[in-house]
């Protein structure tokens, strides 16, 4: 069912974003406006703005003042030379006159307002806008400032693909080009976002009652899952098998038949099965990641295999970069695509509609879709589980983390070549100290169940 705009812009989950309201954008004397462009869309919108930002605040709503700054070291060739094209040198440098808020942009020093600095024009690349939202609870995003077309819209989208739902208001945008600011927001009403009138915004907010707003820190508190049983609820948990494929775990598989002890993965692959048929039958969402190495994807960061590629045990250490990095290519990588080694073990493949997430490095969530699809689904909580623990299950929990999701990692389902059980021992100490919960497979599969057994006593 479609939210309503009033539904949308609830105080206790909205974020009003106010982009680039800064001088060297919106003044007659700024780098834009003295390079030629028409600012004179700019009071009308300032005459909106303000009071929405006062309504705003009024309302309790969270605020984020997004900030232009283009210093020397940002600068990229391509953002140079579109800039040069523009007559834009010197734009929004740290300090300047150019750089600060417009008169009446006042971010106060209070819990719900918060400034982010960026430098490009959407904020959600290289800040931390999406962590602070995320912080904050943050569902929807009311988009005002300027340039409509640019960074407004170029914010607008990349919240709208990372599953905000977007709102524009309409007077409280600015151009200067009135036929840029119309096409931008047909293509935002089309596909983005909805625009809504600022006085309809305000009305919602001048009636919200007073209460609970998901930036307070006592409402951030009440909604953290403290113990195991309020994270492993299937609702709200996914199941993460990291590179649970032949040639990491069937001991004819190219990273096992270089040798090194092959019994620890060996008896784990049928833990983790177990895992996988018991979490299925809880409810619980199951994502496969797989690896696919080769020419296609071959870099200074692709995994290799330096060790196993006819390198002596304990030699590695001995050897220059240079020499690793002349290890013959076809010796260095496993899982190569369309090969048995980069297949599944059999009974640890996707069933019905279960997600595959394909990697090319170690973390899970680097290059793919796997944030998409646990996001999609609204997951809290990834259980971890695969080989090795080191390597691709620690890099992908450590990811994880970080990105706020409850991490548990399967402590009896991840494994290591026997000769390198030191590295899984730290290794999941590591993770059990800094990053989240490691936990057996009983303790998981029998904390799941409990669920399922509420449901069903409460059903009766």
């Amino acid at each position: 069912m479609s939210r309503t705009i009033e539904q949308l812009v609830d105080p206790a989950h909205t974020a009003l974003i106010v982009v680039d309201v800064q001088n060297d954008f919106t003044e007659p004397q700024g780098i834009c406006g003295k390079a030629g462009n028409d600012i004179s869309a700019v009071p009308g919108m300032m005459a909106s703005l303000l009071p929405l930002i006062e309504d705003a605040r009024k309302a309790g709503v969270f605020i984020v003042f997004l900030r232009t700054i283009y210093d020397e070291p940002v600068l990229s060739r391509a953002l140079t030379e579109q800039y040069g094209r523009q007559s834009f040198q010197n734009l929004c440098i740290t300090g300047s006159w150019g750089a600060a808020f417009t008169d009446g942009i006042d971010p106060r020093e209070v819990p719900n307002e918060v400034i982010v600095t960026k430098n490009r024009y959407s904020a959600f690349w290289g800040s931390d806008i999406d962590l602070v939202l995320r912080a904050h609870g943050v569902e929807t995003l009311v988009m005002t400032g300027v340039a409509t077309e640019v960074c407004v819209e170029s914010t607008a989208r990349d919240g709208f693909f990372r599953d905000y739902f977007i709102v524009e208001a309409a007077e409280c945008v600015g151009s200067y080009s009135a036929q840029r600011d119309a096409a931008s927001k047909v293509v935002l009403q089309r596909s983005f976002a909805k625009i809504a009138p600022s006085e309809e915004i305000r009305s919602y907010w001048a009636k919200a009652k007073p209460g609970a707003r998901n930036w307070q820190e006592a409402v951030r508190r009440s909604k953290e899952l403290a113990s195991l049983e309020e994270r492993l609820d299937p609702a709200h948990t996914a199941l993460v098998l990291v590179d649970m494929q032949n040639d990491f775990c069937h001991e004819r598989g190219a990273a096992l038949s270089q040798g090194g002890g092959t019994s620890m993965i060996l008896e784990t692959v049928p833990r983790v099965r177990k895992l996988l048929d018991e979490a299925r039958a809880s409810g619980t969402m199951v994502l496969h990641v797989k690896s696919e190495c080769g020419p296609a994807y071959r870099n200074v960061g692709s995994p290799r295999r330096f060790a196993d590629a006819g390198v002596a045990d304990g030699a590695v250490g001995t050897l220059s970069a240079a020499s690793l990095a002349e290890l013959p290519a076809e010796n260095a990588e496993v899982c190569i695509p369309g090969t048995w080694g980069a297949d599944f073990v059999e009974g640890l493949g996707p069933v019905g509609d279960e997600q595959t997430v394909v990697k090319h490095r170690y973390s899970g969530f680097v290059e793919t879709r796997l944030d998409l699809l646990l996001r999609a689904k609204n997951v809290r909580t990834v259980v971890i589980a695969g080989v090795t623990t080191n390597v691709c299950v620690e890099s992908t929990a450590r990811d994880a983390a970080m990105r706020d999701y409850y991490l548990v990692v399967a402590e009896d389902g991840t494994a290591v070549r026997d000769r390198h059980r030191a590295l899984h021992d730290a290794s999941l100490e590591s993770l059990r100290t800094y990053f989240g919960r490691v936990e057996p497979i009983d303790r998981i599969v029998a904390t799941l169940h409990s669920h399922e057994k509420a449901v069903r006593a409460m059903a009766i």
